[in-house]
């Protein structure tokens, strides 16, 4: 038995932002990266992403960083056209605009190697900024990495057996978060870490963990 476990009487505030929907990822292609995470399997997002507001759509592989790395190549100003430079116009965890209560089933602290804290904070960052509502192919033990940096992930899972969508980007960032804060550990001589997965009652989970980037 895991030591480090949170029952079902929490409730996860998860916030919906009403922005454009530039990003709706979907999962098709295996990723051979990513380390095994049993009894799920790891495969690649597939975002499809609008280049202007309004404008045409191209389809980027990989992570929110891998997405914001292409946009910038098409086109410099993506940040500031779409408002993601302006907090307003996005995901806060501080003051969400309008949210809805995901329940949580259970927390697991001991699974996994340990991720950098400051690294999936990062994550959190970038996936605060991404408009539009996330979509994750049917499971069960379907798992998309939608934030890798510094070997630090942040996994997305669906075990439900149709495809889920969630409200928001945020959904995932604030479980993510949840993570760091339950489940973080730091000490003198070593730098802030967190490692686990949050599991939902709707069968979706978040995984915060340790992996190749």
């Amino acid at each position: 038995m895991l030591s480090s476990v949170i029952t079902s009487g929490a409730i996860l505030a998860i916030m919906l932002q009403v922005l454009p929907a530039v990003a709706v990822p979907t999962i098709h292609v295996a990723n051979r990266d990513a380390s095994p995470i049993p009894g799920y399997g790891i495969e690649e997002l597939i975002w499809e992403v609008e280049t202007t507001p309004g404008g045409p759509t191209v389809n980027i592989t990989g992570t929110v960083q891998d997405v914001y790395e292409e946009l910038e190549k098409v086109n410099p100003n993506f940040v500031s056209d779409f408002g993601l430079d302006d907090p307003d116009n996005s995901t806060s965890l501080a003051a969400p605009v309008e949210s809805r209560a995901y329940y949580i089933e259970a927390i697991h602290c001991d699974y996994f190697e340990y991720a950098t804290a400051s690294a999936i904070r990062e994550g959190i960052k970038y996936l605060n900024g991404v408009p539009g509502k996330p979509s994750n192919g049917p499971g069960p033990g379907n798992c998309g990495r939608v934030s890798c940096s510094y070997n630090s992930v942040i996994y997305w899972c669906n075990d439900n057996i149709y495809t889920k969508t969630l409200d928001a980007f945020g959904s995932i960032s604030l479980a993510a978060q949840t993570l760091l804060d339950r489940c973080g550990s730091s000490g003198l001589w070593y730098a802030e870490v967190a490692r686990g997965q949050i599991f939902m009652t709707d069968r979706w989970n978040v995984i915060v963990r340790k992996d190749k980037c």
